[in-house]
């Protein structure tokens, strides 16, 4: 009798309402650095305004992880009027679609394509898209087709160019095999414009290689945190625990069950020191305080986390809320002369250098435009 009164009772006993973890709809507004521009990119940018001139076609390289913050707008002041074909890298990594990007550069008129610039079928598709440009011009160009590639740091110009000219010119018609251009898995490796490099005989394609060039200030943490992830600002100017919470915000807000971080937590979490932690006790990576205990290192385990992201092991993903949120057409292009309208707020200064058309003056001149003024600002 006993049993059969346990069994009812457990029957009567209403069961545990299951929690349901609910992701974060808002990112802390933490203290980020907004600003990485260096002296070398500033020159970048003077010298490409130099060469705009005999420029035919630029090739502006984004990354698709992030597709909206590796946009910048200063290089559409530079090539303005510039036939321009944006080209997303690192596709393989990063959940952007098609569909998507179809959206955003219909309205801006641009031609885009995706490529993995380790790919060969990928640099064999865009090559014949160049000699296909080339053939469409008329009068042909007598000096060839002239390039320029494009992009902030850490995006993948450099490889591409490699790429290009080895498949370009085939090995017999190499005098070596080394790479013209340095590579590096992070950024800032190129520090100046290249010289011309050939990359197509027959028709006659050169191109110029050029460091990666960052705005004078992103508009936001999350745009920064972004490109830090990438790897397109150095970690050293963002602390990596921000930026691993950003990436479990990211992470959080595409697929809530924690699948994606499971190997470090078992189960979803929006916080990220208990994120750290539980790699930190499956690495045993922890360091000691000054009263001798220990503690989780949740800086090593963040750096640790952050390459994993690099590398791919976290699966594919698309850092912008632009993507997740699906943005229109419109939108992007509203967003794009948003911040178009923010840089040319900036300094005058940096704004100025960049401009073509003032690039042409030389130092008389200018000095004879600024007379009138009492500072030269």
């Amino acid at each position: 009798m006993l049993f059969q009164e346990a069994k009812q009772a457990v029957k009567q006993v209403k069961p545990a309402v299951k929690y349901k973890f609910q992701p974060r709809t808002e990112f802390p507004d933490y203290r980020v650095n907004l600003a990485d521009f260096k002296g070398h990119q500033s020159k970048a940018l003077t010298k490409m305004g130099q060469l705009a001139p005999q420029i035919d076609l630029v090739l502006e390289l984004r990354d698709a992880r992030s597709p909206i913050s590796t946009t910048n707008v200063l290089i559409n002041r530079v090539f303005k009027d510039k036939q321009k074909l944006v080209l997303y890298s690192k596709k393989d990594m990063s959940t952007l679609g098609s569909r998507l990007l179809d959206k955003w550069h219909k309205p801006l008129n641009e031609n885009w394509q995706f490529v993995d610039c380790r790919s060969t079928k990928d640099v064999e598709r865009l090559l014949k898209t160049l000699r296909d440009t080339f053939y469409k011009m008329y009068p042909p160009p007598p000096l060839g087709l002239r390039l320029m590639v494009v992009g902030m740091p850490n995006v993948g110009k450099s490889t591409l160019v490699n790429n290009l000219r080895r498949k370009g010119l085939g090995k017999k018609n190499l005098r070596t095999n080394k790479s013209v251009a340095r590579v590096g898995n992070h950024a800032g490796v190129t520090r100046k414009t290249s010289e011309i490099i050939r990359i197509s005989e027959e028709p006659e394609i050169l191109l110029y290689d050029t460091p990666g060039v960052l705005l004078p200030q992103v508009n936001d943490i999350k745009t920064m945190l972004s490109l830090s992830l990438i790897g397109t600002v150095s970690l050293s100017n963002v602390d990596p625990v921000i930026a691993c919470d950003y990436l479990l915000y990211v992470m959080n807000l595409h697929d809530p069950t924690g699948k994606p971080y499971r190997q470090y937590l078992g189960r979803p979490t929006n916080d990220i020191l208990e994120l750290l932690g539980g790699l930190a006790k499956k690495t045993k990576r922890y360091a000691k305080t000054r009263d001798g205990n220990r503690k989780p290192d949740y800086n090593g385990c963040a750096l640790q986390v952050l390459a994993d992201f690099q590398k791919g092991k976290l699966g594919r993903w698309c850092l912008d809320m632009g993507v997740l949120n699906k943005q229109s057409g419109e939108e992007f292009k509203n967003q794009l002369k948003v911040e178009k309208d923010r840089v040319d707020s900036m300094d005058a200064e940096i704004n100025r250098v960049r401009d073509p058309q003032d690039l042409k003056k030389d130092f008389h001149q200018r000095r004879a435009e600024k007379s009138n003024q009492l500072f030269d600002i």
